[in-house]
Parts: structure tokens; C-alpha cells; sequence
């Protein structure tokens, strides 16, 4: 037989790279249980070239406001005559007209996605040109899936006006924590009087994802920490997670379509060895599916974990 609390670290531990904590819907009762990263840069300091750092933000603004409207025409004007795109497949458009056409096949094609392009930095290599570096964010409207990528953009300044004279998306090298940014914020769950809460966070510059869980049931609280991000030994998508009584593990995460798939191991507070594969699949924008399989404790098997739906904690207004 399995303590009481052992038991309940077991259900706590999780062993869930992106998700920390789902194996806590386990019954008590034994048995029932993508882009190269970018290198740091300096940034700007404050007073350097301000009015054209604003000039070019404003019109990279712009841009994306005439993305979310579905305007072709609009977003190809804020291009060069003769400015260049070049996609993440290497496919490279020339010229307005090009692009114009291309942009308004893409809307006919997948109306409603919303872009936002965060800025990493801006710079000046000569007095009419920016370098912009940053990452696209398009949240596709069908599905709500979040696709990041990182992109650079070249703006060249033509008659006082700031306009994109070349401007691509690079591929990505293997997953990246980027790949997860669609975790950042708060999830909750709730199964058999259990209650799982996370809150997912960048650190300072984006390398890592930091994701504090906590697990209620009967009035008792356990908690931990985890960390997500690549591993730079072997540039493996990881996770490491420490609960707070002692417990710690690892995992591998990989993609399989949809599913994220984490395949975990660790050991709890008491020195038994856990292992199991956890699978998240993205339904929407704010919810989850996620189940557990081939769990083990000790060697011995345990029952998989039926899905369970996990959706986004909304601030309050």
C-alpha cells in the first residue's frame, strides 16, 4: 500500500513539462490512480534618434493595423515600390503589386487572424535606414492556435515617410520556448473536489518560461515551481519542476501535430521513482485538453488519466 502522503505526492508531482501539477486529479487510492534563438543585443539608449525610433514604431503600428483589417492594398503600401518579403519557407515576393496580391490571397484564404510584431530592437545603420528585429505573433481565428516566428525588417525612409523596403520571417531551428508563448498566463482545473491552478510567466529576456503551481484539496494546499525552456547541451525542449516539499523531475518536450507530448520522469520528496507521458492539446485560445499515459510509480503501472479540460483564468475587470 501507498501512504496517504505519498499518495498525494504522487498525484502532486505531475511530471508535466508544460503544465505542472495535472497528475494531481489521480485518485489517493493506489491504483486508481521552432527560430534560431536571437542573439542579446544592446539596446538603444533611451535618447538616441527618439523622434525617428517613434516615426518608425508608429509606422510598423500602422502595418499591423491594416493586417487585422484584411486590406491588402493597405498593408502593400506600407512597402517600398520595389520592397521585398521573404517568408519563413524562403518564398520571396517583389513589389507592391506582388505583394499586394499575395496578401490578399492569404486574407480570402484564412480571414480573421490577428498579427502583433513584438519589438526586440530598434537600430540605425545610417541616417534614412532601421533595422527592426522582433517576433510575429498571428493568432489564427480558426482554432485561436498562436503561431510565433521571429522576423526582421529593413524600413528605409522615402520622402519623410518610414516604408518596409525588405522584411522576413525566418525558419525555425527545431521547437522553440517561443513555441509555448501560447501558455503564458494563469490555467485552472478542476476534478474530484481537486482544484489545479498555474500561472506561466516570462523571465527577463524571454529564454525561459517560470510556472508556479498550486494544488487544493480538502483544505490543504502543496505548490512548486517549474522552469521551461531549451536545453543548451543538447537544444532539447525542456522542463524542470520542483515541488515545494522536495519532489523534482524533468522532461523532453516534443510536438506531434497539435499535441504537445511531454515525456517525463522524477522522484518525490520519499525517493520513489515516477515516469509518465502527458499530452496537451490546444482547443481554442483559452482551453486545453490534457491527459496522462503510462504512468508508473516504482515500476508499477498505474491507470492512465482520462482528459480533462483546462482553461485560461481571465483577469477581472
Amino acid at each position: 500500500m501507498i501512504s496517504t502522503r505519498t499518495s498525494r505526492t504522487v498525484a502532486l508531482f505531475g511530471l508535466l513539462a508544460a503544465a505542472a501539477g495535472w497528475l494531481a486529479f489521480a485518485s489517493g487510492r493506489p491504483g486508481a490512480a521552432g527560430q534560431p534563438q536571437a542573439t542579446p543585443r544592446k539596446a538603444a539608449a533611451p535618447e538616441d534618434r527618439q523622434p525617428d525610433q517613434g516615426a518608425v514604431r508608429k509606422a510598423l503600428d500602422g502595418f499591423v493595423a491594416a493586417f487585422r483589417q484584411g486590406d491588402a492594398k493597405a498593408v502593400a503600401a506600407h512597402w517600398t515600390a520595389e520592397g521585398e518579403y521573404t517568408s519563413d519557407d524562403g518564398t520571396t515576393f517583389r513589389g507592391r503589386p506582388a505583394l499586394e496580391k499575395a496578401y490578399a490571397d492569404a486574407f480570402a484564404k484564412s480571414p480573421g487572424n490577428k498579427l502583433e510584431v513584438e519589438v526586440d530592437t530598434v537600430r540605425f545603420p545610417s541616417r534614412d535606414t532601421a533595422v527592426v528585429e522582433g517576433h510575429f505573433k498571428l493568432r489564427r481565428a480558426k482554432g485561436g492556435e498562436l503561431v510565433v516566428s521571429k522576423c526582421t525588417f529593413l524600413y528605409a525612409r522615402e520622402d519623410g515617410k518610414w516604408l518596409i523596403a525588405i522584411a522576413r520571417e525566418w525558419p525555425g531551428d527545431g521547437l522553440s520556448v517561443r513555441d509555448l508563448e501560447w501558455l503564458i498566463g494563469s490555467w485552472e482545473a478542476k476534478r474530484d473536489g481537486m482544484v489545479a491552478a498555474t500561472k506561466y510567466e516570462w523571465t527577463a529576456n524571454k529564454s525561459f518560461i517560470r510556472c508556479g503551481f498550486s494544488i487544493t484539496k480538502d483544505g490543504e494546499t502543496s505548490t512548486g515551481v517549474q522552469m521551461i525552456g531549451k536545453d543548451p547541451a543538447t537544444g532539447v525542449l525542456r522542463a524542470w519542476t520542483f515541488e515545494d516539499e522536495g519532489g523534482i523531475g524533468e522532461a523532453d518536450i516534443t510536438r506531434d501535430g497539435k499535441k504537445w507530448v511531454h515525456t517525463a520522469s522524477g522522484v518525490t520528496a520519499d525517493g520513489r521513482v515516477l515516469s509518465a507521458t502527458n499530452i496537451m492539446t490546444p482547443a481554442d485560445a483559452d482551453s486545453f485538453l490534457w491527459h496522462s499515459v503510462g504512468r508508473t510509480l516504482d515500476d508499477e503501472e498505474l491507470p492512465d488519466l482520462a482528459p480533462i479540460k483546462v482553461v485560461r483564468v481571465k483577469a477581472k475587470p
